[in-house]
């Protein structure tokens, strides 16, 4: 019987890897030790291991694999993950390549340090090119085969690169379901409006599948939409701020008609207490100079108490290289609403139950893997249909096993926790 260090017993007696297993709970699986994780090992052991061959105990694939495990779990650290590592079970070390203790009799687990310097070293990137497309071959099904793509940075307030610049990672994730497909380190010096073809490079369209890039105003660049109407043949919103003074203007006098009329969509919401109002004018982009434009929009937030009292009025004002016969103002008002989705789906996931920008790490590509690694366990939980991110990761950490589905990417039913 094999047993893993981390099994204390209540009663002085070993438990067996057969314990302590609880499948009931996960929808959908009787049974989480059938799990297939063949396919995740064999991505994670293609990341080059940069380490010297003499003095290795464990793979890095396990260490990986243990590390996301970890952070499925909450761990937002180093420590934090070496601790859920030393107290997995024996059957989820096994499955993941874990190194048996003939002499002891338990399965070896890595200390913080080991844990740390290996994290450190890892080749991010090509874990980065890795991972994104291997998440995205795996989200659900594209309704009308349009994939629609949020970009936006986030700056790791607790990390820093040089003489106390800031760190700023750049990612892709698809709308409405929250999986980010790529991530991007901006290098020291730069900005991520250089970084757009480095992050958009490694992502396909799919099978006769649409790809629509959404952004804010800061990459309302030439260059940008160039590279992806022209170069990649995707379709880009932009919204257009004083950032682009002059084409701003030409957006609002070649919209200003249109406001005058009735709008193309409307709607409503009246939750939270608040009357929130989004109204759209759509048209096309005949006489303006900007890469790749077939349509402009111009769409109006309005905010109002339940009495009608106006708190807050903006206007947006959008270009797009979709043409007027394939975009409806609808499409365009959902394409805009949802780009904020980032934000909310995952920088606000990262700060609230990873706490990442309390992190404080200044050494190697640490800051940058533990932001892979929660993008990652972020991302599963989301395709294995759990969207309170902060409650899965309490309800995994009683019970380590229950990433099994996780890991193998098992659909097994929308998860209500």
């Amino acid at each position: 019987m094999e047993i893993a260090r981390n099994q204390t017993p209540e009663e002085g007696h070993p438990l067996s890897f057969s314990h302590g297993s609880s499948w009931a709970s996960f929808p959908g699986s009787a049974d989480g030790d059938d799990a297939d994780l063949a396919e995740l090992m064999k991505l994670l052991g293609k990341v080059p291991d940069r380490r010297k061959r003499k003095g290795r105990v464990y793979s890095l694939a396990f260490l990986l694999a243990a590390s996301l495990i970890a952070v499925l779990a909450g761990a937002s650290n180093f420590r934090q993950i070496a601790d859920q590592v030393a107290d997995l079970p024996a059957s989820l070390l096994r499955k993941i390549g874990g190194r048996w203790c003939w002499f002891r009799g338990f399965f070896r687990v890595p200390d913080t340090s080991t844990i740390r310097r290996a994290l450190e070293d890892v080749d991010v990137a090509k874990l980065e090119g890795l991972i994104g497309p291997w998440l995205l071959r795996h989200a659900r099904p594209i309704p009308g085969g349009t994939l629609r793509l949020a970009i936006d940075g986030k700056v790791l307030r607790g990390s820093w690169i040089g003489d106390h610049e800031s760190f700023t990672l750049f990612s892709a994730m698809i709308h409405c379901d929250g999986v980010t497909v790529a991530q991007v380190a901006v290098p020291s010096g730069t900005n991520e409006i250089t970084q757009v073809k480095t992050l958009l490079d490694g992502v396909s369209r799919g099978v006769d599948g649409r790809v629509v890039v959404t952004m804010d105003a800061v990459h309302t660049q030439r260059e940008t939409a160039e590279y992806i109407a022209g170069e990649r043949g995707f379709d880009y919103v932009m919204t257009v701020k004083g950032n682009q003074a002059a084409l701003k203007k030409k957006i609002y006098d070649r919209t200003l008609p249109f406001l005058r009329k009735t709008p193309h969509h409307v709607v409503v919401d009246d939750t939270h207490g608040r009357i929130r109002r989004w109204t759209t004018w759509i048209t096309d982009a005949d006489g303006i100079d900007f890469p790749h434009a077939r349509s402009v929009a111009c769409v109006k937030r309005e905010e109002t108490t339940l009495s009608g009292e106006l708190v807050s009025k903006e206007h947006a004002w959008i270009i797009t290289s979709q043409n007027t016969t394939t975009v409806t103002a609808e499409d365009l008002h959902d394409q805009v609403r949802d780009h904020w989705g980032i934000e909310n789906k995952s920088h606000h996931i990262r700060d609230t139950t990873y706490h990442e920008d309390a992190q404080q790490i200044y050494t190697g590509t640490g800051a940058h893997i533990l932001a892979t690694l929660r993008n990652t366990a972020i991302s599963m939980l989301r395709i294995t249909g759990h969207n309170d991110i902060r409650r899965t990761t309490e309800w995994i950490s009683r019970d380590r096993t229950r990433t099994l589905p996780v890991l193998s990417l098992q659909v097994a039913g929308r998860n209500t926790q």
